[in-house]
């Protein structure tokens, strides 16, 4: 089975300690979805996080990258500007869940250099459980997205993770949106 990208419904939002979302509130955007990011790993909630947003222009631009590999697949990032995570058909809509048997030399939506990285330098083999969670304004315009990735080994996302990443998601999407 190659790449699968599936629209996923995120479950209701957990509620998160008020210390937490005032702290995130005042800092800068791109500075509370680094510290969102971080608390997202604490959690387990991924073992790489990658953020894109998308500014005056449509298309993405890389963020910020935290978590196991950063540095490399940072250097994957860059090297392909014409697809993202951000990108993918369907983002903005709703969460997806980018999952599947793959080779690291098959064509894919994905940002070139992503399949070996998720393969964790395998030929071929399982990409694990990844998620976009786009961030949005109210009126649903999209101003960039979240992309946990879990390795095969780490399983999906898991009792109260997906609850804590959908109340990050929005609590970091109004705080994008300004």
């Amino acid at each position: 089975m190659p790449v699968s990208i599936i629209p996923f419904n995120m479950p209701d939002p957990a509620e998160i300690p008020p210390h937490i979302i005032e702290s995130l509130q005042s800092m800068p955007p791109d500075e509370a979805v680094a510290k969102g990011m971080e608390l997202l790993l604490q959690i387990e909630a991924a073992d790489t996080i990658v953020y894109e947003r998308i500014g005056t222009g449509s298309a993405p631009e890389l963020g910020h990258v935290a978590g196991a590999g950063a540095d490399i697949l940072r250097g994957a990032l860059e090297q392909d500007r014409e697809r993202s995570f951000a990108g993918q058909e369907g983002a903005g809509s709703s969460a997806l869940l980018i999952m599947g048997q793959a080779s690291a030399d098959e064509e894919s939506p994905l940002p070139q250099g992503v399949l070996p990285f998720m393969l964790e330098g395998a030929a071929s083999g399982m990409l694990g459980f990844n998620y976009v969670l786009p961030l949005k304004e109210d009126e649903g315009r999209l101003l960039g997205a979240l992309t946990l990735i879990r390795r095969a080994a780490s399983g999906p996302l898991n009792h109260e993770q997906p609850n804590i990443c959908e109340a990050l998601r929005r609590e970091l999407s109004q705080i994008v949106a300004g």
